[in-house]
């Protein structure tokens, strides 16, 4: 089946399943993005206070993110908008710790030749994530989770926070913002509302793009946050109108690097 170029997944276009035969625990699995039909996988675990789930041993590193309520994973107390790589031949418990706990995980579909050695887990709670509210002029604010440079994994997951746009782009506003990546990706809306085009889609959305594919979007009337995942390292970004940018040497440049928490007994 030859794979998408672009897929717009909102949740009403999820389906529900049992987990992966790398995964263990009661819950139930939200399928954003399956393998089948692109090369990165996007999937939502619901637990609530009381439930485990146990993600590997993984063959593939796989990063989570926090949702909606708090959880806690090898020691550590995860709240929202936390992170956590498992990266391969390793495994994480992962509790619920709150009524609603919403977690994301992403992964490549395949195993990689390029991938890396593995063999850890990385904790990141949300008060130690890298952010900078003002990245720019124009309110976009952001955060690192996984910048690609850990020497065991390579995985990318970064956030973004755009400013509410009461009304769609202009068409000369809409053609500066053109660019494609030279990696696949997965932008997930994790609050607001984000504009393709003159339609608007809701949090939980999930768009799936692949590299070297246009494209461009705008934030709703009251803004909208984001959270990006890659399998590997960026390259540079291009935009339409032909200028590049290197998206690393970006992030270098507005943060640090995450600090991992290692899991305690």
């Amino acid at each position: 089946m030859a794979k998408a170029r672009i897929l717009v997944v909102p949740p009403e276009k999820t389906t529900v399943g049992d987990l992966p035969a790398d995964w263990s625990g009661p819950a139930e699995i939200r399928t954003y993005v399956a393998g089948e039909k692109f090369p990165l996988r996007c999937n939502e675990v619901q637990l609530p206070a009381g439930d485990k789930i146990t993600v590997g041993p993984v063959e593939i590193e796989t990063i989570g993110y926090i949702w909606h309520g708090n959880a806690t994973a090898g020691g550590h107390k995860l709240a929202q908008g936390s992170s956590f790589v498992v990266e391969r031949r390793e495994q994480l418990v992962i509790s619920g710790e709150s009524e609603h706990c919403d977690i994301l995980l992403f992964a490549a579909s395949e195993p990689s030749e390029s991938s890396r050695k593995g063999g850890h887990v990385h904790l990141l709670p949300n008060k130690h994530v890298p952010r900078d509210d003002a990245l720019t002029e124009s309110g976009l604010s952001g955060g690192m989770h996984a910048d690609s440079q850990c020497p065991t994994c390579s995985v990318w997951l970064h956030e973004n926070g755009f400013p509410g746009a009461p009304e769609p782009a202009t068409p000369e506003e809409q053609s500066v913002g053109v660019h494609s990546h030279s990696e696949d990706e997965i932008i997930f809306v994790v609050s607001g509302e984000i504009r393709l085009g003159r339609k608007l889609y809701p949090a939980g959305t999930a768009i799936a793009i692949a590299a070297d594919t246009l494209y461009s979007f705008t934030a709703g009337p009251d803004g909208m946050r984001f959270i990006n995942f890659r399998a590997g390292q960026p390259s540079d970004i291009h935009f339409a109108n032909g200028n590049t940018m290197n998206e690393v040497a970006y992030w270098q440049e507005k943060l640090p690097r995450p600090e991992y928490l290692e899991p305690v007994a």
